[in-house]
């Protein structure tokens, strides 16, 4: 048996780089990148018709757009 180890996340890194699309002002590519990755979300927990989602604090709402579909 494999036991997978999770991967360590740079989160200064992550948080710089999240500083930095909010500050350059383009929302447009913000909105689109935040649209797929509900979307990506959704399928990676496979979410299927007739099942029930609670999105708590749901931001701008994409990934609860994408599970409701």
């Amino acid at each position: 048996m494999t036991i997978a180890t999770p991967a360590t996340i740079d989160l200064a890194a992550v948080k710089s780089r999240q500083q930095a699309a909010w500050s350059s002002g383009d929302y447009a590519v913000i909105g689109t990148t935040l649209q797929i990755t509900g979307e990506q979300l959704c399928e990676a927990v496979d979410i299927q018709a007739g099942q029930r989602v609670l999105d708590v604090a749901a931001g701008n709402g994409n990934a609860t757009l994408a599970a409701a579909r």
